[in-house]
C-alpha cells in the first residue's frame, strides 16, 4: 500500500533507502517571545536542503521526520526542503511526552476525542494546508504517566483505524513494553510501530523481546554523548545474528537546525542531551549508510543484510508487507 509524504503518496516499492528518525528543525513553544527570536527560514530551508542532498548523494530516498506537534512540526516548510532536495519527506501526526509536550488543551480531552483529531489530520491534512501526515507519533518519559497512557491509547485507537505506523519516542530506551501493551489493548497492529530510542540498552536482549512483536529503532546513531556506537554496531550484529535483521530500523535522530535561540529541558529530566550535540557531533548526516554501516560490515554485516535494513524494514514499517 502507498504511504503518504508532505509531496503526496508513494508506494512503498518507490521509497528507496529509508531513514526513519531525522529531523529537519525542532522548536519549543514560546521561544518566539524571546527577544533573541530571529530565525531565517530561508537559511533554515537551504541548511535543511544541503544536508538531504548529502543523503540523497549517498543513496537515501527518503526520511521520516517524527517531530511532535507541538515541537515545531512544519509541513509547509518539509515540503519545500524535500521539492528542492529531491528527499522525499514523511512527516507525523501525534503528541511527545508530559515533560516536554502535550498542549493543555488536549490534556483535558478523552482517549476518543484524541483519536479523533489524529484520524483528521492524516485523512484531511493539517489545518488549512491540505499537507497529510503518514505516520503517528507516540512517546513516553521516564516513568509512564496517566496522560502519556491516555495519548498512548489514543495512537493505537487511531492507527487500528488508519493502518499507518507508529513510531515512538522511549526516554532512555525505557517502557517500549509498556508502549506495546497499550497500542495493543487499543487494537494497534504491532507488526506497523517501531519502537524508539532502543539505542541506551546495554545488552541485546531487550531490544530482541521488543523485536518479537515490532519494529525496533537504533536510531539515534553516532549521539555518543547516550551510548557509543561500537556498542550500538554490536547490538545490531547481535539482533541479526540471532534472527532479528528484518525488525531493526538505523537511524540518526540528527535535528537539520534548532529556531530557538535557547534549548530548555526540565531539571526534572536526568542527564539531559545537551543541544550542541544534537547539532554539531562531527559527522556528516550520511554518517549512519557511510561510516556506522562500514562498523557492520566489520562486525561480518552483508550488503544484503544492509539492504534489508535500509530498504525492505522501512518499506514494511511505512507501507505494509506486500
Amino acid at each position: 500500500m502507498p504511504v503518504m509524504s508532505v509531496t503526496g503518496r508513494i508506494e512503498g516499492a518507490d521509497l528507496g533507502a529509508t531513514l526513519v528518525h531525522e529531523h529537519i528543525i525542532i522548536s519549543i513553544p514560546g521561544e518566539e517571545l524571546d527577544p533573541g527570536y530571529a530565525p531565517d527560514r530561508n537559511e533554515i530551508i537551504a541548511m535543511a536542503v544541503d544536508r538531504l542532498q548529502e543523503l540523497k548523494a549517498n543513496g537515501v530516498g527518503a526520511i521520516v521526520d517524527p517531530c511532535p506537534i507541538e515541537l515545531g512540526r512544519n509541513p509547509e516548510l518539509y515540503a519545500e526542503v524535500s521539492q528542492r532536495s529531491g528527499v522525499r519527506i514523511i512527516f507525523a501526526t501525534g503528541f511527545y511526552f508530559e515533560d516536554l509536550g502535550i498542549p493543555q488543551y488536549w490534556r483535558a480531552r478523552d482517549k476518543q476525542e484524541i483519536a479523533d483529531f489524529y484520524l483528521h489530520e492524516l485523512s484531511e491534512g493539517v489545518g488549512r494546508t491540505g499537507l497529510r501526515p503518514g505516520v503517528i507519533k507516540a512517546a513516553t518519559g521516564n516513568a509512564v504517566t496517566e496522560l502519556e497512557r491516555r495519548v498512548l491509547g489514543a495512537a493505537g485507537l487511531a492507527q487500528a483505524q488508519a493502518g499507518c505506523a507508529i513510531i515512538t519516542h522511549t526516554e532512555h530506551s525505557r517502557h517500549g513494553d509498556t508502549q506495546q501493551a497499550i497500542f495493543a489493548e487499543h487494537g494497534a497492529d504491532l507488526s506497523r510501530v517501531l519502537i524508539g530510542h532502543q539505542d541506551e540498552q546495554t545488552e541485546w536482549e531487550p531490544i530482541a523481546a521488543l523485536a518479537e512483536r515490532s519494529f525496533v529503532g537504533i536510531d539515534r546513531v553516532g549521539y555518543d554523548i547516550l551510548a557509543p556506537d561500537e556498542r550500538r554496531a554490536d547490538h545490531v550484529a547481535a539482533l541479526l545474528s540471532h534472527g532479528f535483521g528484518n525488525k531493526v530500523c538505523l537511524s540518526q535522530d540528527c535535528v537539520c537546525t534548532l529556531s530557538a535561540p535557547k534549548m530548555p529541558f526540565p531539571p526534572m529530566r536526568p542527564n539531559p542531551p545537551l543541544p550542541a550535540a544534537f547539532l554539531a557531533r562531527n559527522r556528516p548526516m550520511s554518517y549512519v549508510v557511510t561510516g556506522f554501516a562500514g562498523a557492520l560490515r566489520e562486525r561480518g554485516v552483508t550488503e544484503a543484510e544492509l539492504d534489508v535494513i535500509f530498504r525492505d524494514n522501512p518499506r514494511r514499517l511505512l507501507a505494509g508487507a506486500e
